[in-house]
């Protein structure tokens, strides 16, 4: 029953008459002489439910009880959460696998030992790890490529605060990158991994891949590409001996170009080569501008030179790395390479991740 009519049961039959019960009703005469008498007012106490007691029941307060205890304040680990979302591992061929606009490169060194640009997406197979949409390498096998993606993210904050100096490491047999003493990935074992070059040896070509994905991994966090040099080495398999001499080179170019060398073959000024006076054919030589430092790896396949007191005779593709195809003259300091790995880089003990 409504609350209208309840107050009609209730109130009406004492307003028609309040002298009498509930039911008797009495009925009007309207020939009557006298009018009805109306009551002035209304004795609501007599009313079996109360209108202000029925309003103070429908509208009183409700109490409330939660059905879930959440917590106050949720309890993430947004560190964690930004390097989760900042590495990604794509198969080749999806439709996510999209170029970022950051020239990624390869393992196959380029002028001045630079590594070559490469596009990511041209192997049809495997699984390229990206971190912040910058692709740094591709292996065959997903478990791998997982493994390798759960290493970085553990050295994300190391890698935000300091890119540049995140180095390989390497060793006879593993090949990794440390920044701040921390391993931040080992690469997969020779056969999963994926390179565009021909190195000379197994481990030059480990090498030269962690080298490649150790610059990639420097652009995708703002930092700058290792020292050409060093790609050099890596490149060829070569390591820094004791052996060390200074002086002054010139460099030689467009009217020898074509011709042929001390050792037969044609001297190609865009070759990063040398001539010396004594220096065994073939040796391999470290070669730093001393006033830039700026430094080069070239191959000695000529004689020379025979002007003055200079005493090596860089092609002109090396003069431009060195900074001194303008000057002519350059001092340097040279080194002589061998066989083995960069001493910067070796490492007895590679550290492995989880």
């Amino acid at each position: 029953m409504t609350l209208f009519g309840l107050f009609w049961a209730a109130f009406l039959p004492h307003y028609l008459n309040p002298s009498s019960g509930p039911l008797a009703l009495q009925t009007v005469n309207a020939n009557a002489a006298a009018p009805l008498q109306r009551s002035p007012t209304v004795d609501l106490s007599a009313s079996p439910y109360s209108p202000l007691h029925l309003q103070g029941t429908i509208h009183g307060p409700l109490q409330l009880f939660p059905q879930l205890g959440w917590p106050q304040s949720a309890a993430v680990d947004w560190h964690l959460w930004r390097a989760t979302a900042a590495v990604a591992v794509v198969g080749q061929g999806t439709n996510t696998h999209l170029s970022s606009g950051v020239t990624q490169v390869s393992s196959t060194p380029a002028a001045c030992g630079k590594l070559a640009p490469t596009n990511a997406n041209a192997s049809p197979k495997g699984f390229t790890i990206r971190v912040k949409n910058v692709a740094i390498g591709q292996v065959q096998s997903r478990p791998a490529a997982d493994q390798v993606a759960r290493q970085i993210r553990q050295a994300v904050p190391e890698l935000e605060a300091n890119p540049n100096g995140l180095t390989p490491k390497l060793s006879e047999a593993l090949a990794a990158a440390q920044v701040d003493g921390k391993t931040v990935f080992v690469l997969p074992e020779a056969g999963s991994a994926q390179t565009n070059s021909a190195p000379a040896s197994p481990r030059s070509q480990t090498a030269l891949q962690a080298i490649a994905w150790v610059n990639n991994l420097r652009l995708a966090f703002g930092g700058a590409p290792l020292e050409p040099s060093q790609v050099q080495m890596a490149a060829h398999g070569l390591g820094e001996t004791r052996q060390t001499f200074n002086g002054t080179a010139s460099w030689y170019g467009p009217y020898f170009h074509g011709r042929q060398t001390a050792t037969g073959e044609t001297f190609n000024q865009h070759d990063l080569t040398a001539a010396h006076k004594t220096l065994p054919f073939g040796t391999y030589l470290k070669v730093r501008n001393q006033l830039n430092g700026k430094s080069v790896v070239v191959r000695i396949n000529d004689r020379g030179p025979y002007i003055g007191d200079r005493s090596l005779d860089l092609s002109y593709a090396a003069a431009q790395c060195l900074g001194g195809d303008r000057v002519g003259l350059i001092p340097y300091q040279a080194t002589i390479l061998a066989p083995g790995v960069p001493q910067a880089w070796q490492s007895d003990v590679v550290a492995t991740l989880p």
